[in-house]
């Protein structure tokens, strides 16, 4: 069973996913993963606004509630230990000429930091701007290395739905 963490994106291309329904039965009744969740993932999905509907449906809520089935009773807890390493990460990136604000990619930074440090297998998204960049990848290797962590694989969304199989 892999343990893996889910980036805010990735819950979006759930909810709008022709195979939707295929992907929540792969990660509840399969057991085939692990989906763990994020204090600030959960506040990132409840500042989409509320008017906004799909299919019919109110977006937040969709977002939020194959959130809380996904991760029920697998929630990561803060540590400031995260936070440094965050931090360490940022200072890398820059180093190696990132030009991302803090602002702008502190959550993708801590996302990896929480995952690395509790020895999750893997980071779904698809975020190549940022979480997934070569500079921000490349400093997540250097301070892991560093500090001994072992990293994450990192997976797009479509690559996640592949290890359902």
């Amino acid at each position: 069973m892999k343990r893996v963490i889910l980036d805010t994106n990735i819950y979006g291309l759930i909810v709008v996913d022709k195979d939707r329904n295929k992907v929540r039965h792969s990660v509840e009744e399969k057991k085939t993963v692990v989906v763990y969740g994020l204090p600030l993932i959960r506040k990132e999905l409840r500042d989409t606004p509320r008017n906004i509907r799909v299919g019919g449906t109110n977006l937040r809520n969709d977002l939020l509630r194959i959130y809380d089935e996904f991760t029920k009773n697998h929630m990561l807890k803060h540590m400031a230990e995260a936070e440094k390493l965050a931090d360490l990460y940022f200072n890398v990136y820059k180093e190696l000429g990132g030009f991302a604000s803090k602002h702008e990619i502190v959550n993708d930074l801590s996302i990896v930091a929480f995952a690395s440090l509790n020895a999750l297998d893997i980071v779904i998204s698809n975020d190549s701007k940022t979480m997934l960049s070569e500079k921000t990848v490349k400093s997540y290797s250097i301070v892991n290395q560093i500090k001994k962590i072992r990293i994450p694989r990192f997976l797009n969304y479509e690559q996640f739905k592949q290890e359902l199989k």
